[in-house]
């Protein structure tokens, strides 16, 4: 799993969000894409089309996000979704598998690609050196991926050279030469851009969407999906969107537009269809030239959150199943989101206006909320950010650091004031004397007050409430704070213990001892009470819930979604969760099981 707290990482993850955010404004890659993939009048690509497979049949296909974090976790779905059935022979597996994006962490490279997702993911298809089912064109599933923010954080350049490659060209219009899409895990891709559009039977359509790093939706894209929903859709057809994060589930309900308005676009996009003329009509009831088509948004998929959620708003279904092999994103911070929207919900004729939305999360039969992990379990792996200090060495090693040049400051500052070394001027006789005599020596020197300010800063700066400047301030000064109190009387104690330690040879040894036997049990404690503080906010504030969890890089609790269309035309979806996941074990038998019963999507 990643090291989501080693300095390096975060240092190099940093520098590649805000280049990607800068670049994607300025070169956004998905325009030239489009441009080399010209939309046809009609979907020439049938490769695409899946509409008559099976027929009479049932028709089977994967979802799966956020995985190409850990080999462990990563392998272990990879596995799950190569078996040929789950759950004794109920479950075959889908003729698709759709990836729900950040298909790799920390930052998308073709290296990373290849070593945290491309190999798991062969290695599941060739255990043991043979495949798991013929390797040629005839027998291969066909694999499709939107991309995620950490898919964008080298520009989409791996995104496209992996799940991109395929080229259809068409004779005498067309320059170059045709070429087929990569074979990933005994998966062959099929897609073109880096969003698509996939007929399935009983007029099902899945729409994989792409929204960049900030929920921008590009205008080739939109008029992509706009022909997909005016010339390739029978009227009346059902939708599948996909897209890379929970918009209605991050909202700001005081500003719910700057979150939310792209996603509104896409949702009700289908809807908005109208027959256009130069459609030669079908069959007999087709609607006439400028009428509605009637197209109707069924299902919400996503991911980005690394658990498992089914929202449900009237009788549609959002669901959250972010559980591909990223570490795990706590559920027990979950609520109801209520907020007003511009647009009104899908299928809901309106003009811009303030319309009420109301997200809630799904409950089972028997009346347990529809989640994985359940909030009480979700709320007892929280106590794990009490090990903070033990689990991230790398982050305590950099508090080391920071307080030792903290420290040599305020010891040269303690010789400016008179008072000898640090050690000798925090060795009063009373613990109130020393506390005085820290803070003053803090204010001696201009450098180490500058410090005390930009660490007071950074704490704010961390502090994770989006949606409200004043708490975001005071919980990164109460952080501070705490650190505050925790590294003063750690520093004292230590120092204080440490008198007598080394042979009375000369002051400035007995200093250099002491002190840094104090910066590093400083640096401890204060990982310690970094680890605290992301408890009590997830805890109890339901904030930090990606910081407090990605501390702790839990495997476990990993989930997919096997989802078939019925002879009957209705959908049903099958949440396939996995509890434990095996460690450094290849051979280890997997205990999938059902998260809820499955879901119900009539025709």
């Amino acid at each position: 799993m990643a090291a989501w707290y080693d300095p390096r990482l975060l240092a190099a993850t940093g520098l590649r969000s805000v280049i990607s955010t800068l670049f994607g404004h300025f070169a956004d890659k998905r325009e030239a894409i489009a441009a080399a993939n010209a939309i046809q009048p009609a979907p020439a690509d049938g490769e695409f089309d899946y509409s008559d497979s099976d027929p009479g049949g049932d028709f089977w296909f994967d979802y799966l996000a956020d995985s190409g974090d850990g080999w462990n976790p990563t392998f272990a779905m990879a596995r799950l979704v190569a078996e040929d059935t789950l759950t004794g022979d109920a479950l075959p597996r889908g003729r698709l598998l759709i990836l729900g994006g950040d298909q790799v962490y920390p930052t998308a490279s073709v290296e990373d690609y290849r070593d945290r997702f491309v190999a798991p993911f062969d290695h599941a298809y060739r255990p043991d050196g043979t495949p798991r089912w013929p390797d040629d064109k005839a027998h291969r599933p066909h694999l499709y991926a939107i991309p995620g923010n950490h898919d964008w954080y080298d520009g989409l350049n791996s995104f496209f050279g992996l799940f991109c490659r395929r080229r259809v060209v068409r004779e005498e219009v067309d320059l170059g030469v045709s070429r087929e899409g990569k074979v990933i895990g005994g998966r062959q891709t099929q897609q073109t851009r880096s969003y698509f559009a996939i007929a399935l039977p009983g007029d099902w359509w899945v729409w994989g969407t792409d929204c960049q790093l900030e929920g921008y939706i590009d205008q080739p894209q939109i008029d992509y999906f706009q022909h997909a929903a005016a010339y390739w859709m029978k009227p009346g057809s059902k939708l599948i969107l996909c897209v890379a994060d929970p918009a209605w589930a991050y909202v700001d309900p005081k500003d719910p537009e700057r979150k939310f308005a792209s996603f509104c676009y896409l949702e009700r996009l289908a809807g908005l269809a109208r027959m256009p003329e130069d459609r030669e009509p079908g069959t007999e009831g087709w609607p006439q030239a400028g009428e509605p088509m009637g197209h109707e948004l069924k299902l919400v998929l996503t991911g980005d959150s690394h658990h498992y959620c089914r929202w449900i708003e009237g009788d549609r279904n959002y669901m959250v199943c972010g559980g591909g092999g990223a570490f795990l994103h706590p559920t027990h911070h979950l609520d109801t989101k209520r907020f007003e929207s511009r647009f009104p919900r899908p299928g809901v004729a309106g003009r811009p206006g303030r319309y009420p939305r109301e997200f809630r999360i799904a409950e089972t039969a028997d009346g347990k909320q529809a989640l994985f992990p359940d909030s009480k379990t979700s709320a007892g792996l929280a106590k794990g950010n009490f090990k903070f200090a033990l689990i991230n060495k790398w982050f305590v090693f950099l508090l080391f650091c920071i307080y030792g040049l903290f420290n040599w400051i305020l010891d040269f500052n303690a010789g400016i004031a008179d008072e000898g070394t640090l050690a000798q001027a925090l060795r009063t006789e009373s613990w109130r004397d020393a506390v005085v005599t820290y803070w003053d020596l803090v204010f001696t020197s201009p450098w180490s007050a500058l410090l005390v300010l930009i660490s007071a800063l950074a704490y704010v700066r961390f502090a994770d409430s989006p949606h409200s400047k004043t708490r975001r301030r005071i919980m990164g000064l109460a952080h501070a704070l705490l650190q505050a109190v925790v590294v003063t009387l750690t520093t004292i104690a230590v120092v204080g213990a440490a008198d007598g330690l080394v042979p009375n040879i000369h002051p400035r040894w007995d200093s250099i001892v002491s002190v840094t036997l104090a910066t590093l049990a400083s640096a401890i404690a204060s990982g310690a009470a970094f680890g605290f503080y992301l408890w009590f906010c997830i805890r109890w504030l339901g904030r930090h819930p990606n910081e407090a969890f990605s501390s702790m890089a839990i495997e476990d609790f990993k989930s997919f979604l096997r989802l078939r269309i019925g002879s009957d035309g209705g959908l049903t979806i099958f949440p396939i969760g996995l509890r434990t996941v095996p460690k450094n074990d290849d051979k280890a038998p997997l205990d999938p099981h059902l998260i809820e019963p499955a879901i119900r999507i009539a025709p």
